[in-house]
Order: C-alpha cells, then sequence, then structure tokens
C-alpha cells in the first residue's frame, strides 16, 4: 500500500491542484458524465441500464449470484463529479464479495442541483429496489461523498437496510476539524477549498451543518450493522474516527477498519492486500451484518 500512495502523489496531482482552487466549480465541465459500464462486466453477468430523470441507474447481476441480496451502490464524487471508470472496478469487487446484484445510482449534482433533489432520487431508486419481489437482504455502500449520501439514506428509509459500507467516507461536510490541517499534508489528493466549495453549493441555503445533510450532525442510534473503512492518508480520517465513536455511543453497530498507509478511497487499488481485505470483511458483512461488526 505505501507504494500505491507514494504513486498517488503522482498520478493524483491534477485533482490535488484543483481541488486547492477557491473557484473549483468554475473547473467542472458542464457537460460532464457518467462513465459507462466496462466491457468485462458484460462478460461476467448481466448489465442493464435505465434513466430517471435524465441520469443512468446501472444494474450489474454477477453470473455467480446470491438469490435475494441486492446492494444500492452510491459513487463519490465531492457531490459534484460522476461515476468514473475507477468506480466500476469498486463496484465489481463488492459484487463478487457479496454475490449480490448492484444497482448504482447517479444521483444528481451540484452545482446544477441542491441536496433535496439528490435525496428524493436516491430515496426513490432505494425504495423501489427494496420493494422489489424477492429481496431478503438489502445492503447501502458509498465511497466518499456518496457515503455521506448513504448515512442519510440508511438513516431515513421506511426499511433499514440490513447493513452499510462506507469506503473512505465524507462524514462532516463543514471540514473544521484542527485535525484536517495536520493530516492534508500526507493526503496526495483531497483539499480543503475545493470540497468545501462543492459542499455549499450543493447545501445552499440550509448550510453546512444541517442535521438531515451532514453526518456529523445525524443522531446515529437506528444506524444499521455499519463497516467504515479508512485510510490514514486521507483528511476524512479523524471524522471516520469520531463518527464510529459516536455511533458507539448511542447504540448502534458500527465498527472502523483503518489502513495506516491507505489513501483516499484506497479500496480502489484492489490489487493491494488492504483492499482486498477490505472486501472480504464486505463480504462476511452481506452474510452476518450484526456479527461482523460487533
Amino acid at each position: 500500500m505505501r507504494l500505491t500512495t507514494a504513486a498517488m502523489w503522482l498520478n493524483a496531482r491534477p485533482i490535488r491542484r484543483a481541488l486547492g482552487r477557491e473557484d473549483y466549480l468554475a473547473t467542472l465541465d458542464p457537460d460532464r458524465r457518467a462513465a459507462t459500464p466496462p466491457a468485462r462486466l458484460r462478460r461476467r453477468g448481466r448489465v442493464t441500464v435505465t434513466h430517471e430523470g435524465g441520469r443512468p441507474v446501472f444494474r450489474y447481476e454477477p453470473a455467480r449470484r446470491t438469490p435475494g441480496l441486492e446492494l444500492l451502490y452510491l459513487p463519490g464524487g465531492g457531490l459534484v463529479n460522476p461515476l468514473v471508470p475507477e468506480h466500476w472496478w469498486i463496484i465489481e469487487r463488492l459484487a463478487r464479495a457479496t454475490g449480490a446484484a448492484v444497482t448504482v445510482v447517479c444521483y444528481p449534482l451540484a452545482p446544477e442541483h441542491g441536496a433535496d433533489e439528490t435525496l428524493a432520487a436516491v430515496d426513490a431508486q432505494y425504495e423501489r429496489l427494496a420493494a422489489r419481489r424477492g429481496v431478503s437482504r438489502l445492503l447501502v455502500a458509498g465511497d466518499s461523498a456518496g457515503g455521506t449520501v448513504a448515512v442519510g439514506l440508511a438513516l431515513r428509509a421506511r426499511r433499514r437496510p440490513d447493513a452499510l459500507v462506507l469506503l473512505s467516507p465524507w462524514l462532516d461536510l463543514a471540514l473544521d476539524d484542527p485535525a484536517i490541517g495536520r493530516r492534508v499534508r500526507r493526503d496526495p489528493s483531497l483539499r480543503v477549498p475545493g470540497l468545501r466549495a462543492g459542499a455549499r453549493a450543493w447545501v445552499g441555503a440550509r448550510g453546512l451543518n444541517d442535521a438531515a445533510l451532514n453526518p456529523a450532525r445525524m443522531p446515529l442510534a437506528t444506524l444499521p450493522p455499519t463497516l467504515v473503512f479508512q485510510g490514514g492518508c486521507d483528511i476524512f480520517f479523524d471524522d471516520a474516527v469520531a463518527f464510529v465513536a459516536r455511533a458507539a455511543a448511542e447504540g448502534a453497530p458500527a465498527r472502523l477498519v483503518t489502513a495506516a498507509a491507505g489513501f483516499h478511497v484506497y479500496v480502489g487499488a484492489f490489487w493491494t492486500p488492504e483492499a482486498r481485505a477490505a472486501f472480504d470483511l464486505v463480504g462476511a458483512l452481506s452474510r452476518d451484518p450484526r456479527g461482523t461488526v460487533t
């Protein structure tokens, strides 16, 4: 993992520089679109796509599927960027580890759309999935800002997910923990100015500390069994520690899994031992949610 993280300092330089700009939103492509599924997935299962509100909803059913197991995936992107090709590696490995059919929701993004539109779209897809005939277990997963949205969904849903998987989640939209200033020197990709600009555009007048939008302000007692994966070279690390500690204090079953040298969404480096161990644990969670986190 250390070598991969070192390589990230080179590979993620454009991201790092863009997120370091106060005018980050001005750099976004107004025609940005979600990456389509790679051909390899069609060889390894069934891929379908529908459209809701002009945005794609992808579904991947692996050839070796666990009957009745569904997973809703919310991709990250700082609340402003769509699904990228690297997400498909994560999606494929989640399906492989769990045997679940994976539904990928490309939710409305800021600055063109606000949080209310995002939540409405995500809730509708989740309720539709929960109502499918034959669904016996339902998981929700998200990386980065997708994790932000996933936490709120899990707490709002009429049918609570059986488990929640958070991959390097963004758990405090305010980004005001002093630890971020110290940890940023180790983070090869994330920078506060661009992230905060995206968050402000997304929350609008509701503000960064709205308890319906910011996981750091949400009551967590009804959280389902939750696994949080976080790398030590990620400015979100300390907020993840605080989130899991607060969940435990409120009586929710949550477990934090860390990779000391891991960068933001380190599980995307699927060839590393840390990422392989993470996906193995997600597989265990899908079979025994409460037993895996306690």
